[in-house]
C-alpha cells in the first residue's frame, strides 16, 4: 500500500475551496484564519486520512459488509452493527505517519509551554454533494491535553461517522455511506467568559436587515446543543443598535473540569450573575461588526457564526452558511 505523505494540514495553508479534504468546518475556520479573522489555531487531519487508517488496518470491506447488512428499518439492528464498526475504528492501529498529528499538537504549544488545552472537533461533508455539515451528528471534545490523548479523541471522531444517528440521517437523505467525509480538527481551546451564535440573517422572520445573537456563560456549547437558557439579542444591521433583547436566568454554564485537569464540566452560575445580560453593549456591537465582516468576505451570503470573549477579546470559532432562508 501506499504511504501518506501528508495527513494534516495547519490552518494557514487551508481555503474553503477544500471542503473535500477538511470538511465544511475545517475549510472555513481556515479560510477564516488566512483572511486576518481571530481564529484560535489549529490543524486538520484531511479525510483522505480516515480512508488511509481503515486500508492500513484491512477493515475497509469488514465495514462495508456490515453496512451493506444493517436493517435501516429496525434501530435495534442499527444500533448494534453501527457500534460493531465504531469498535473496528477505535481498535485500528495508526499508521507510523500519523506521527504528523502529535508534531502538529506539541507546534501549537506557545513557548515555554508543553501539551496545551485543545478541542478536538468533527468536521465533516459529503463527497459529490453541497453537504459541508452536519450539525450536532459527530462528536467533538474540549479541554484535550497531551498527544496521545488527541489522538484517542481523533479516534472517537473518526468512529463517530458511524454513530446511530448519523447512519440513520445519511440513509434518510439517500447519501451513500463511503461519500461520508470526516476530518477532525484540533484546535487551541479558549475557554470563554461568554460565548454563542449570530445569525446575520434573522432566522425566525427571514429579515437580512438584522443580526440575531444568542449568547451565555462559559462554552457556547450549551447554545448551539440547547442545553442551556440564553440571552436573546436582535440588533439592526445597518446602525448595530439593539432592536429587541430577552435576558433569561443563567443558572448553569460549561467550562474546563478543573477536578479532572481536562474534559467539560457543568457548573452552577452565580445568582447575582445569572441574571445579568452576558454582553455587553461594547460587545454586541464588535460582535455585529465582525459578523458583518465575514459576511462580506463570503459576498453577502448570511453566516450561522460560533465565537467566544475571553478577557473581552473575540475569538471566531465557526462559520457556516445560514440554511433555509427566502430569497
Amino acid at each position: 500500500m501506499d504511504t501518506m505523505r501528508q495527513c494534516a494540514m495547519k490552518f494557514k495553508d487551508i481555503s474553503a475551496e477544500l471542503t473535500e479534504q477538511c470538511g465544511g468546518k475545517g475549510a472555513h475556520l481556515g479560510e477564516l484564519a488566512r483572511t486576518g479573522f481571530n481564529v484560535p489555531n489549529g490543524f486538520v487531519v484531511v479525510s483522505d486520512a480516515f480512508s488511509y487508517l481503515l486500508k492500513y488496518n484491512n477493515i475497509e470491506s469488514v465495514i462495508d459488509e456490515i453496512a451493506e447488512s444493517i436493517n435501516f428499518d429496525d434501530y435495534n439492528d442499527v444500533d448494534m452493527k453501527t457500534k460493531k464498526i465504531r469498535e473496528l475504528i477505535e481498535s485500528a492501529e495508526l499508521p507510523p505517519e500519523f506521527e504528523q498529528i502529535a508534531v502538529f499538537y506539541s507546534e501549537l504549544a506557545e513557548e515555554g509551554e508543553t501539551d496545551p488545552y485543545v478541542a478536538v472537533r468533527s468536521s465533516v461533508g459529503a463527497r459529490g454533494t453541497n453537504i459541508s455539515s452536519f450539525p450536532g451528528m459527530m462528536d467533538t471534545f474540549h479541554y484535550i491535553r497531551g498527544a496521545e490523548e488527541v489522538i484517542a479523541k481523533v479516534k472517537l471522531c473518526w468512529a463517530s461517522v458511524w454513530t446511530t444517528r448519523g447512519a440513520m440521517l445519511r440513509n434518510q437523505k439517500g447519501i451513500a455511506h463511503k461519500s461520508a467525509i470526516i476530518a477532525p480538527i484540533i484546535q487551541l481551546m479558549v475557554d470563554p467568559d461568554v460565548a454563542g451564535v449570530a445569525f446575520t440573517a434573522n432566522p425566525i422572520n427571514m429579515s437580512r436587515d438584522e443580526i440575531v445573537i444568542e449568547s451565555c456563560w462559559g462554552l457556547g456549547e450549551s447554545v448551539v446543543s440547547g442545553k442551556a437558557m440564553t440571552d436573546f439579542f436582535c440588533l439592526d444591521k445597518s446602525t448595530l443598535k439593539v432592536k429587541n433583547k430577552r435576558i433569561s436566568n443563567k443558572s448553569v454554564m460549561m467550562g474546563i473540569d478543573k477536578d479532572l485537569k481536562g474534559g467539560r464540566k457543568e457548573y452552577q452560575v452565580d445568582p447575582k450573575k445569572s441574571q445579568q445580560p452576558s454582553l455587553t453593549e461594547d460587545q454586541l456591537v464588535e460582535l455585529g461588526k465582525v459578523a458583518k465582516a465575514i459576511e462580506d468576505h463570503y459576498g453577502g451570503s448570511p453566516r450561522d457564526i460560533e465565537w467566544a470573549f475571553v478577557n473581552n477579546t473575540l475569538y471566531i470559532l465557526q462559520a457556516r452558511q445560514v440554511k433555509g432562508l427566502k430569497e
